[in-house]
């Protein structure tokens, strides 16, 4: 499988962007039609199904008054698949990106891009904002973590997924977007103007004895950022680590293997079960840091990559979860690109935790569940380990 097959992404409760228009008014027929000679379609006729978007593709661009391009008819019928998918067949994660789109998803796996520096989360058919990035246009103009956004320029968003709404956001450096935000009881309206923005994988520190590494993202490069961290803040005396992965919503597939592989030296990190290749057993690479005592930071956010890591560690006893359970996507999605830059996106294969777990819908449970203020799950976690680090001190 090559690497773009295998990108996953932390995309959470898509919904469908739909239109309907209802037409009123005469209509004629260029000839007289008779239902006991309508035509059969064998549906086990192969090329059958193609053949009934081929003379409708026809008919509307030979016939309809207003002539849409060949790309609008095209991409339409694209996404009448997607809705098929995502509604019949129980694909929420299946999704078309225009040409447009696809640059946009393009540009957040490398961590680099042009926009106001939110991270979002659709909760319950709203879209949240989930974390403020530090320095950045958003924070200068003063949203923040948990504001509820009802419009983008304007336009309602209650109908976009989160991916349309991420594209609408972004933009090009030193151009506007307008924000509607639910605030508690407010409605308030933010005037913000982009600019690029260098995302980080990781941010760290040392606090005291104890280092403290806050995952943000799977993009390119995350399995190395993480590593280099950890031999940095083990140079500097860090005794233990605390890896925060909450709110992370995933990235790249390959980049969880090598965070997980970061701490565990050999054996399995996770399982890949596909309907159209064998299945695979994705194992940890070496050279890990398999001593230095390890407590995971998760909470509803935690989702995708995020969670092969949290399952892997927990699973192979080489950390202790904290937090509140993760999201529940255990399910692969495959970046497929199309002729004209735009790209499907559909389920395709499941994953397993090394125990043999499936966690889609389901989530992870913490080993240690600690629920309310963010600060306070931090402050646990710290208390964690260095009980862990007074238990392997101890005599005896």
């Amino acid at each position: 499988m090559e690497r773009w097959q295998k990108i996953a992404i932390v995309v959470l409760s898509l919904l469908v962007v739909t239109a309907g228009a209802f037409s009123v008014g005469y209509t004629t027929a260029r000839r007289s039609f008779d239902p006991a000679n309508a035509p059969t379609i064998d549906v086990d006729e192969k090329g059958a199904a193609l053949r009934i978007i081929r003379d409708a593709y026809d008919e509307i661009r030979n016939e309809a008054v207003e002539q849409p391009g060949e790309d609008e008819l095209a991409r339409g019928a694209v996404r009448g698949m997607i809705k098929v998918l995502k509604q019949e067949q129980d694909d929420p994660y299946a999704l078309f990106y225009t040409p447009k789109d696809y640059r946009s998803f393009q540009e957040l796996t490398t961590g680099r891009f042009s926009g106001i520096g939110v991270w979002l989360k659709t909760v319950k058919g709203t879209l949240k904002i989930v974390s403020v990035l530090p320095e950045s246009p958003a924070l200068a103009a003063g949203l923040a973590a948990g504001d509820v956004i009802r419009t983008i320029d304007g336009k309602a968003v209650d109908k976009m997924t989160s991916d349309e709404a991420v594209a609408r956001i972004k933009g090009p450096e030193g151009t506007e977007v307008n924000l509607g935000i639910a605030r508690r009881r407010e409605e308030l309206s933010f005037d913000i103007t982009r600019r690029e923005i260098d995302l980080p994988n990781v941010r760290a520190s040392l606090e005291g004895d104890l280092g403290y590494i806050q995952l943000v993202t799977f993009a390119e490069g995350a399995g190395e950022d993480v590593r280099g961290e950890v031999q940095r803040l083990s140079a500097e005396g860090a005794e233990g680590i605390v890896l925060d992965m909450r709110d992370n919503g995933g990235g790249l597939f390959d980049e969880g293997v090598e965070v997980a592989s970061v701490f565990i030296e050999d054996g399995e990190v996770v399982s890949y079960q596909s309907r159209s290749e064998p299945d695979a057993v994705y194992e940890a690479e070496g050279d890990a840091f398999e001593n230095i005592p390890l407590v995971v930071l998760v909470n509803g956010g935690t989702a995708s990559a995020s969670e092969i890591v949290t399952g892997a560690l927990q699973d192979r006893g080489r950390a202790i979860v904290v937090g509140t359970n993760t999201y529940g996507k255990g399910s692969v999605q495959r970046l497929i690109p199309l002729l004209d830059g735009s790209a499907l996106k559909l389920t395709t294969a499941a994953y397993l935790t090394p125990e043999g777990g499936s966690i889609d819908g389901e989530g992870i449970a913490p080993d240690v569940e600690v629920a309310g203020d963010p600060e306070v799950q931090k402050r646990r976690a710290f208390e964690i380990l260095r009980g862990m680090l007074l238990s392997d001190n101890a005599g005896g």
